[in-house]
């Protein structure tokens, strides 16, 4: 924490002619000021990784193989459930004929007629990762 009263000592300082003295002391105030500043960074950042994780443990829905995410009235998704258990990361599934497949891990899911995503075999097919959303850090 800053000791402000050490400001008015720094003006007083100043005022007598002790200005070398009142320098050191405003050096002394400044690195405390940026240690502040620095923590208090720290802490927003956190508080930010908290604040999304807990959005998602209240918007994430899994549906017996998928992850889905609820936005609103909008249900984002279908997301990728090996990428999701191990890595803790929401990797879209991408549309592959009558199937969706992951583009980071590979896995095939195979879609039932309401569009639900369910395991099926791969067929070795990869492609390029797509857009991952890191839960963890």
């Amino acid at each position: 924490m800053l000791d402000y009263y050490r400001f008015k000592e720094v003006h007083d300082l100043f005022t007598k002619g002790k200005c070398d003295e009142a320098r050191k002391v405003l050096a002394e105030l400044q690195e405390k000021y940026i240690e502040v500043h620095d923590e208090n960074e720290m802490l927003r950042t956190q508080l930010q990784e908290f604040e999304d994780v807990l959005y998602l443990a209240k918007n994430l829905e899994y549906d017996g193989h998928s992850y889905w995410l609820k936005t609103g009235t909008i249900k984002q998704g279908p997301f990728c459930q090996n990428c999701f258990d191990r890595d803790g990361l929401l990797i879209r599934l991408g549309e592959s004929g009558d199937k969706w497949r992951c583009l980071s891990c590979g896995v095939v899911y195979a879609r039932d007629e309401a569009g639900l995503a369910s395991p099926a075999r791969d067929n070795g097919e990869r492609r390029e990762p797509g857009k991952v959303i890191h839960l963890y850090k």
